[in-house]
């Protein structure tokens, strides 16, 4: 029994100390620029929809993500880069890109986070539309999302779908 509550001592003492020193060291986590909210997804751009434009992209590639703020609704920023496939036929964009992380909350409802793109990373991708096969492009989204909508999200496999 005392070395139960010896070794108990001795965690709560680690990480106690372990949390002071990362309070002082100012260090910043990937995902959100300090020991903030942490969001992700299991899986990369899983679709795409809207124009001609949309069989532009191959599918698989990775999502950032940063969060910001604090409370119930948070600062999201989404970072994708895209690569060209083989496709060609080019539709002229007419609306903003869109990115749409959809999922299914513990209740089986459905869950839809929509992230805008920014205005340098839509002016990119008009010019990447016509680029040849290979080419790549990181895109920027950003959105205020509620945080329950994350949480309902948070770590699992979604719909994760590019809107060109």
């Amino acid at each position: 029994m005392k070395k139960f509550l010896l070794m108990i001592a001795a965690v709560a003492m680690m990480v106690s100390c372990t949390g002071n020193a990362n309070q002082g060291s100012g260090s910043a986590s990937a995902a959100g620029g300090d020991e903030g909210y942490q969001f992700s997804v299991q899986n990369g751009i899983s679709g795409t929809t809207g124009t001609k434009n949309c069989f532009l992209p191959e599918l698989g590639a990775p999502i950032s993500f940063e969060v910001a703020g604090e409370g119930d609704i948070l600062d999201v920023t989404a970072k994708v880069t895209i690569k060209h496939k083989d496709k060609t036929e080019v539709e002229e964009m007419t609306e903003p890109a869109e990115l749409w992380i959809s999922g299914r909350d513990d209740d089986n409802g459905d869950v839809k986070l929509v992230l805008k793109i920014e205005e340098d990373s839509q002016a990119k991708l008009v010019e990447w539309l016509n680029k040849p096969a290979g080419e790549e492009v990181e895109l920027v989204f950003k959105a205020r999302l509620p945080k329950a909508d994350m949480d309902k999200l948070n770590a699992k496999e979604c719909t994760n779908t590019l809107v060109l």
